[in-house]
Protein backbone atom coordinates (compact mmCIF):
# COMPACT_ATOMS: atom_id res chain seq x y z
CA UNK A 1 0.00 0.00 0.00
CA UNK A 2 1.19 3.44 -1.22
CA UNK A 3 1.47 6.20 1.66
CA UNK A 4 -1.65 8.43 1.80
CA UNK A 5 -0.52 12.44 3.31
CA UNK A 6 -2.86 12.98 5.66
CA UNK A 7 -2.40 16.48 7.31
CA UNK A 8 0.82 16.73 8.01
CA UNK A 9 1.78 13.37 8.43
CA UNK A 10 3.66 11.64 5.13
CA UNK A 11 3.38 7.92 6.44
CA UNK A 12 -0.01 6.81 6.57
CA UNK A 13 -0.65 4.03 5.39
CA UNK A 14 -3.99 3.45 6.85
CA UNK A 15 -7.68 4.96 6.65
CA UNK A 16 -7.22 8.73 6.42
CA UNK A 17 -8.20 9.63 10.33
CA UNK A 18 -10.96 11.56 11.80
CA UNK A 19 -11.97 15.00 13.21
CA UNK A 20 -9.78 17.29 14.53
CA UNK A 21 -10.68 19.04 18.09
CA UNK A 22 -11.41 22.75 17.32
CA UNK A 23 -8.09 24.49 19.32
CA UNK A 24 -7.95 28.05 17.58
CA UNK A 25 -11.08 30.79 17.71
CA UNK A 26 -8.57 32.51 15.32
CA UNK A 27 -5.05 32.56 13.62
CA UNK A 28 -3.28 35.83 12.90
CA UNK A 29 -0.40 34.57 11.49
CA UNK A 30 2.08 31.54 11.17
CA UNK A 31 5.08 30.24 9.66
CA UNK A 32 3.32 28.10 7.22
CA UNK A 33 5.30 24.55 6.81
CA UNK A 34 7.65 26.05 9.78
CA UNK A 35 9.70 22.60 10.07
CA UNK A 36 9.96 19.23 10.60
CA UNK A 37 9.77 17.82 14.15
CA UNK A 38 12.10 16.58 15.66
CA UNK A 39 11.18 14.79 18.14
CA UNK A 40 8.61 12.62 16.34
CA UNK A 41 9.54 9.43 18.92
CA UNK A 42 8.40 11.09 22.00
CA UNK A 43 4.50 11.06 20.44
CA UNK A 44 4.64 8.25 19.30
CA UNK A 45 2.93 6.42 22.74
CA UNK A 46 -0.08 9.10 21.99
CA UNK A 47 -0.25 9.03 18.54
CA UNK A 48 -0.86 12.46 17.68
CA UNK A 49 1.34 15.95 18.42
CA UNK A 50 -1.95 18.05 19.26
CA UNK A 51 -3.23 21.35 17.21
CA UNK A 52 -1.87 23.76 20.05
CA UNK A 53 1.06 22.25 21.08
CA UNK A 54 3.86 24.25 22.40
CA UNK A 55 6.94 24.46 20.08
CA UNK A 56 10.31 25.20 19.54
CA UNK A 57 11.35 26.43 16.50
CA UNK A 58 14.93 26.76 15.27
CA UNK A 59 14.66 28.67 12.34
CA UNK A 60 17.65 28.59 10.79
CA UNK A 61 17.88 24.76 10.60
CA UNK A 62 14.14 24.34 10.03
CA UNK A 63 13.42 21.42 12.59
CA UNK A 64 10.56 21.71 15.39
CA UNK A 65 10.63 20.61 18.83
CA UNK A 66 7.11 19.38 19.77
CA UNK A 67 7.17 20.28 23.73
CA UNK A 68 5.46 17.61 25.83
CA UNK A 69 2.89 18.02 28.92
CA UNK A 70 5.90 16.01 30.77
CA UNK A 71 8.74 18.81 29.90
CA UNK A 72 6.25 21.49 30.68
CA UNK A 73 5.32 20.20 34.06
CA UNK A 74 8.96 19.22 34.93
CA UNK A 75 10.34 22.54 33.85
CA UNK A 76 10.25 24.92 37.18
CA UNK A 77 11.02 27.67 34.64
CA UNK A 78 8.55 27.35 31.36
CA UNK A 79 11.04 29.79 29.60
CA UNK A 80 13.89 27.68 29.78
CA UNK A 81 12.61 25.41 27.14
CA UNK A 82 12.27 27.89 24.17
CA UNK A 83 8.60 28.01 23.50
CA UNK A 84 8.38 29.83 20.30
CA UNK A 85 5.26 29.01 18.89
CA UNK A 86 2.07 26.87 18.93
CA UNK A 87 1.33 23.80 16.13
CA UNK A 88 -2.14 24.98 13.80
CA UNK A 89 -2.98 21.27 13.49
CA UNK A 90 -2.73 17.88 14.65
CA UNK A 91 -0.14 16.15 13.17
CA UNK A 92 -0.73 12.06 13.75
CA UNK A 93 2.45 10.10 14.56
CA UNK A 94 1.95 6.13 13.85
CA UNK A 95 5.72 5.29 14.52
CA UNK A 96 9.02 6.87 14.95
CA UNK A 97 9.56 6.94 11.46
CA UNK A 98 6.78 9.55 10.75
CA UNK A 99 7.83 12.72 9.21
CA UNK A 100 6.03 15.44 10.21
CA UNK A 101 5.65 18.88 9.64
CA UNK A 102 4.17 21.90 11.60
CA UNK A 103 2.61 25.19 10.91
CA UNK A 104 3.74 27.37 14.00
CA UNK A 105 1.51 30.07 14.89
CA UNK A 106 3.04 32.84 16.32
CA UNK A 107 -0.28 35.05 16.47
CA UNK A 108 -3.85 33.91 17.31
CA UNK A 109 -6.48 33.06 19.92
CA UNK A 110 -6.56 29.51 21.94
CA UNK A 111 -9.35 28.04 23.64
CA UNK A 112 -7.94 27.55 27.07
CA UNK A 113 -10.27 24.76 28.33
CA UNK A 114 -8.06 22.46 25.45
CA UNK A 115 -5.63 22.48 28.35
CA UNK A 116 -5.00 20.89 31.63
CA UNK A 117 -4.70 23.63 33.97
CA UNK A 118 -1.70 23.36 35.38
CA UNK A 119 0.05 23.38 32.13
CA UNK A 120 -2.00 25.90 31.04
CA UNK A 121 -0.80 28.16 34.30
CA UNK A 122 2.53 27.80 33.03
CA UNK A 123 2.34 28.62 29.72
CA UNK A 124 0.31 31.79 30.29
CA UNK A 125 3.34 33.10 32.11
CA UNK A 126 5.31 32.97 28.36
CA UNK A 127 6.10 36.74 27.64
CA UNK A 128 8.09 36.37 24.56
CA UNK A 129 4.73 35.60 22.81
CA UNK A 130 2.71 38.56 23.00
CA UNK A 131 0.41 37.78 20.14
CA UNK A 132 -1.00 34.67 21.99
CA UNK A 133 -3.98 35.26 23.65
CA UNK A 134 -5.85 32.64 25.90
CA UNK A 135 -9.82 32.78 26.65
CA UNK A 136 -13.27 30.85 26.36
Amino acid sequence: MTAIGQGNTFDNTTQPWGHARKVWRSVEHTEPSGGTVSNISDWVAKGVIPAGTPVKFDHTAKTIVAITDAAITAATDVTTLGINGYSLDDVRVSSADTIGTIDVVYAGFLYEYMYDSAILAKLKTLTNMPMIHWGM
